[in-house]
């Protein structure tokens, strides 16, 4: 019922995900992995090969740094899928709005943002758990993070995976997700639960130019929701989260100032302080500073 497809680079992690998913999907299932350290290639490509190779109607992209908790999660998948037709995509983490201005898709706006996964690090574990509401298991949104997608296979076939634009890892879950909200319901789901371990993603340089190129990219399609937006309150929150997420990552200073120049973020006078904190936070150690500070 449902082909399970990673992207590996790990063997034991592939192997552990592969253990966990026989324990909890609950459904007849085949497993399809490539071992990306030998092929090298974009995920995008990988995830095209893979479903191609594909038995069933559903097709679950994960990453192999992942652990269900829930039981039987395949079951709820397919009844999600199978009590609506317009379901194109399931994911566990999204959001209802994607702004023209370069920033993956949490947009810090309760109002818009839909998640509900555990983060598992080596100093302790996060759980994350984002709802515009509190009494609905499902909620549809227009972009997903890429940890976790299942798509039927006809919404993955008219939306394959832009492997001629993407060739890397990054921009592959939104550009996907954003496509196919066009046609068919992109949803996140509550009750799907499980732990992501991960010690964060890389978000340096080469992240910084693919979003830079992608936003380019799908600029005409931008921004994009399904709902009455107060766009200037989401962009505004959309762009001071991303740069005091960006503030920890190693980018240069001239992509910095691409990315502000290219999106003309100096004509936003309430978006300077996290701006300055953008360009020297990290070079000026300022959170070493403000450690040293905070013990005093």
């Amino acid at each position: 019922m449902i082909s399970v497809l990673i992207c590996s680079l790990n063997p034991t992690l592939l192997m552990q995900v592969k253990k966990n998913i026989k324990e909890k999907i609950g459904v007849e299932h085949e497993i399809l992995f490539t071992d990306n350290s030998k092929t090298n290639q974009g995920i995008c490509a990988v995830y095209n090969n893979l479903a191609l190779q594909a038995k069933f109607s559903y097709l679950c992209f994960v990453h192999e740094d992942v652990l269900f908790q829930t039981s039987n999660w395949g079951q709820k998948i397919i009844k999600t899928f199978s009590e609506d037709a317009a379901v194109g995509l399931i994911g566990i983490a999204g959001c209802k709005y994607k702004s023209s201005y370069f920033s993956g898709w949490f947009s810090n706006t309760k109002q818009l943002d839909c998640a509900n996964y555990i983060h598992q690090y080596k100093q302790g574990i996060e759980t994350v758990h984002l709802s515009p509401s509190d009494n609905n298991s499902l909620q549809e949104v227009v972009c997903i993070d890429g940890v976790f997608m299942c798509a039927s296979k006809n919404a993955w076939n008219d939306n394959r995976f832009n492997e001629k634009f993407l060739n890397g890892f990054h921009f592959y879950d939104i550009d996907f997700s954003l496509r196919i909200a066009h046609s068919y319901k992109v949803i996140v789901t509550f009750d799907v639960l499980l732990t992501h371990i991960t010690e964060g993603g890389n978000y340096g340089n080469e992240w910084a130019k693919i979003a830079m190129h992608w936003h380019k990219m799908a600029g005409k399609n931008l921004p994009f929701s399904k709902i009455e937006v107060n766009r200037g309150l989401a962009d505004k929150n959309i762009i001071n989260a991303t740069f005091d997420f960006l503030k920890n990552y190693n980018i240069s200073f001239l992509n910095k100032v691409k990315w502000i120049v290219l999106q003309k973020i100096y004509l936003l006078p309430s978006c300077y302080y996290s701006l300055m904190k953008f360009i020297f936070y990290r070079p000026l150690r300022l959170k070493y500073l403000y450690k040293l500070f905070r013990q005093k």
